[in-house]
């Protein structure tokens, strides 16, 4: 996560003790889901277990554990869309979004654009909806936060400039922040992560060449724009080696539902 928006992070954002239930959804299957190291009938387990819309003993909803304004998100997949206090120019008075005009750590003027695909992943495997609910300490804010299950809130509109990769990097970009499945060292996902991580990356490919939330898109499913945190900084190994090794898959099956869709 950047500080103020525009800083590079550190790996993720750290345990929290927060609701770790979350609602269940179907997905279809992930095509490249066998040989990733997910027990798939754990994740089953874990899903019976500690999904469900319900709040927890003071009424928190686990979608929205800090009573936020909602509002019917642009991903269409995505369970709600938060109007969370994050990506904001200064966390302390947050007044004005981060303008995706504005570039760099020298504040350049640039042409509002979207054309990357950032993948990152949070480093815990304990649920960071509550963290990305506030102003944290990092002023993190991605643009969608997926869950074990495949479920997506969306933490900022993809219109609003995310704050996950860095300076030269936010401006044209929207990012996604995946809830790791296990811990290091190899930092797993889940087969439904994998397929939504596709699923979004090909919905954003059908803006190629007009605008999503008021912003022009130039983007194309390849390995030009859909990249990784580590990708755009050597200082981090964010998004963990599982997913940095199934990008190319990821990217496959993306252009598969892309087409077929």
């Amino acid at each position: 996560m950047s500080t103020r928006g525009e800083g590079q992070r550190p790996e993720g954002p750290g345990a929290r003790d927060v609701d770790d239930r979350v609602a269940t959804h179907t997905r279809r299957g992930f095509l490249i889901a066998a040989g990733t190291g997910v027990a798939v009938t754990g994740v089953g387990i874990w899903l019976s277990t500690n999904s469900g819309g319900e709040g927890d003993d003071a009424g928190r909803s686990p979608n929205n554990p800090r009573a936020l304004p909602e509002y019917e998100p642009v991903y269409e997949r995505a369970v709600t869309g938060l109007e969370v206090p994050l990506g904001f120019e200064n966390c302390a008075d947050p007044t004005v979004r981060a303008d995706r005009s504005i570039a760099g750590r020298d504040r350049r003027t640039v042409g509002p654009v979207i054309d990357r695909f950032i993948i990152h992943h949070t480093g815990t495997t304990s649920d960071q909806l509550d963290f990305f609910s506030r102003c944290n300490r990092r002023s993190s804010a991605p643009t969608f936060y997926l869950r074990h299950d495949g479920s997506v809130i969306e933490t900022i509109r993809p219109g609003a400039k995310p704050s996950s990769t860095g300076a030269d990097w936010n401006w044209r970009s929207v990012a996604v922040e995946t809830l790791d499945f296990t811990g290091a060292p190899e930092y797993t996902v889940t087969p439904a992560q994998l397929e939504e991580i596709a699923q979004m990356i090909a919905w954003l490919a059908g803006f190629d060449g007009r605008t999503l939330d008021g912003v022009p898109v130039r983007f194309r499913i390849d390995r030009e724009h859909v990249i990784t945190h580590q990708e755009t900084w050597s200082g981090t190994e964010c998004p963990g080696p599982f997913l940095q090794s199934r990008v190319d898959d990821i990217v496959a099956r993306a252009q598969e539902i892309f087409t077929t869709s």
